[in-house]
């Protein structure tokens, strides 16, 4: 029997040993898996953000490229418009080819300055916008907020207004106000200068119906199809913005204004039903059937070029078209 010389038993701390040799590859191995596994997930997750900031840069250099371009288009159709400048022709299977509503004797625009709201609470800089709007001497200022507010007994509004976005609400009593009231008309946004001599520019050649700023760039033009749409873009610069204008009322641009967005609307009243209202001011249900611009610009911009000749142009009326929000 082997003797123990007082140290403990060999056997015991044998066996202890053995069995920590035995628990120690596979303590090691998966140790060695886990870390593995945390290594591949750190290779996907780090092979991901690659890819993201990949397809953000490809994304950034997209935008550049079309910005480029745009600008580019831009600087060329304008230096064209000096030498070539637009010389309106019919075009035919639009709303243009149509003969322009009978009118009565021309009427000067008077001094009120309309502005529309619809898109509910106001965001600080919305209100700091409607506070210069409503200094703005020698123009009474006139919100309009609700259809009772300007709607006439003899020209009601169309039956699908109230189906309408805030946006598109705004669209249509612009037009409406125009037509029966004229006047200036300005979106709720940072203004240049005084809104006074604008109106008095207007009222001051019988020639004039309409007095508007030149549209800024051709990527705000609407996209329209065929020759129509070509020369929109291309005369950019020959077309009105449709932030901030003023009119003579019942004149034929007021009037063929009303028409076709009436007609418009008549189109649309169907799928306007289907969706309903009651949605949110900028955020438009899939099926909501109009376009953005679809009963503004689309309507406008062509028809100021059809009427040039009654159109002046001026940046006095033209407001901040950035951060206005």
């Amino acid at each position: 029997m082997a003797t123990n010389y007082g140290y403990p038993s060999r056997g015991r701390d044998q066996s202890t040993a053995r069995g920590h040799a035995e628990s120690a590859p596979a303590s090691t191995g998966e140790t060695g898996a886990g870390c593995g596994k945390m290594r591949g997930m750190d290779f996907l997750q780090s092979a991901r953000a690659v890819k993201h900031r990949a397809f953000v840069a490809s994304k950034h250099a997209r935008w550049a490229a079309r910005d480029a371009k745009l600008w580019l288009d831009d600087r060329r159709w304008a230096a064209a418009e000096g030498i070539w400048p637009l010389q309106y022709a019919n075009f035919p299977h639009t709303f243009l080819a149509r003969s322009a509503p009978m009118v009565g004797e021309l009427q000067p625009a008077p001094p009120i300055l309309w502005a529309c709201w619809m898109g509910g609470d106001l965001s600080e800089n919305r209100r700091r916008s409607l506070e210069g709007l409503r200094a703005q001497a020698g123009l009474e200022f006139r919100l309009v907020e609700r259809a009772e507010d300007v709607e006439l007994p003899d020209a009601p509004f169309h039956p699908a207004y109230p189906l309408l976005s805030a946006v598109h609400k705004s669209d249509y009593v612009r037009a409406y106000v125009m037509h029966h009231f004229g006047g200036v008309y300005a979106d709720v946004k940072p203004l240049p200068g005084e809104l006074r001599p604008v109106l008095d520019l207007l009222n001051g050649d019988d020639s004039r119906w309409v007095v508007a700023y030149r549209e800024v760039t051709s990527n705000y033009v609407p996209d329209l199809p065929h020759e129509l749409g070509v020369a929109i873009r291309r005369h950019y610069r020959s077309v009105m913005g449709p932030s901030g204008f003023g009119f003579r009322p019942g004149t034929a641009f007021t009037a063929e204004w009303m028409r076709e967005l009436h007609a418009r609307l008549d189109y649309f009243s169907g799928a306007l039903a289907e969706v309903g209202g009651g949605f949110s001011p900028y955020t438009q249900p899939a099926g909501y059937p109009i376009r953005w611009s679809e009963i503004l610009a689309d309507i406008i911009q062509p028809l100021s070029m059809k009427h040039q000749r009654h159109v002046v142009f001026t940046d006095g009326v033209r407001p901040v078209l950035r951060g206005y929000r």
